[in-house]
């Protein structure tokens, strides 16, 4: 298998890429550049200018964003197949945050100036483009509505069964276990403190729900952890 059947079949893993007519992958595929990152790296800066989408072929890319207070929190995970950029890839505005390897990870980036020509080209070539930020704004709607009044151990359910999808995903689909993340972290993601997010996680295991490992949470009943969320 060449490098770029490779790419194609690791992307088609994903549900935005899979969705894209067979020419428009051939284009991305055509225009594309790889990129290797070390654990630590940053692909791009907060505030930085639009440097066009990413996808991730291997590895794992946190998308960090800055409290008021300077507190890193993490918004979302990239792995293998998904892709980030699109909202200043649609607003030619600067990053509203970073993405950041946090293991070695291999990178594939279409630069901005080929994402205006391959997707701008007609209203329905554009759409394809504008779809995965319309699902984000689908899932904060659910949150601003349904979790973010919450009992704080109903939203760490929801933050992890959240963090363990693909971003751009929806309806969503599987959880896949929570790697290189803290449960610092996970407390600033749902602005709470280390001391109440680890008594709610060993709660959690208590019930069967997660499984515990060190730098590593693990969604095990999924059914269950989803209908605590909801107070079912």
């Amino acid at each position: 298998m060449d490098e770029r059947t490779e790419i194609d079949a690791t992307l088609g893993a994903g549900g935005w890429f899979a969705s894209l007519p067979a020419e428009i992958r051939a284009e991305v595929l055509s225009a594309g550049t790889v990129r290797n990152l070390t654990a630590g790296k940053c692909l791009f800066d907060e505030d930085g200018a639009p440097t066009g989408l990413h996808a991730v072929l291997s590895g794992e890319l946190h998308i960090i964003g800055l409290s008021a207070d300077g507190n890193a929190i993490t918004m979302g995970i990239i792995r293998p197949g998904d892709w980030t950029g699109f909202l200043t890839c649609l607003d030619n505005l600067p990053h509203f945050y970073s993405g950041i390897a946090r293991a070695d990870t291999r990178t594939f980036s279409l630069r901005q100036a080929d994402v205006t020509r391959i997707f701008e080209r007609d209203v329905a070539t554009f759409r394809l483009l504008l779809m995965p930020e319309l699902t984000v704004s689908r899932k904060l709607r659910r949150f601003l509505l349904d979790d973010f009044g919450r009992p704080l151990a109903q939203r760490v359910a929801a933050r992890l069964s959240d963090l363990g999808r693909s971003p751009y995903q929806f309806p969503v689909g599987p959880v896949v276990p929570l790697r290189n993340f803290s449960q610092e972290e996970l407390a600033m993601s749902v602005v709470a403190t280390r001391p109440r997010i680890n008594k709610i996680l060993r709660d959690f295991a208590a019930k069967g729900m997660i499984e515990l490992g060190y730098g590593q949470i693990t969604v095990i009943d999924l059914p269950a952890l989803e209908r605590f969320a909801r107070d079912d």
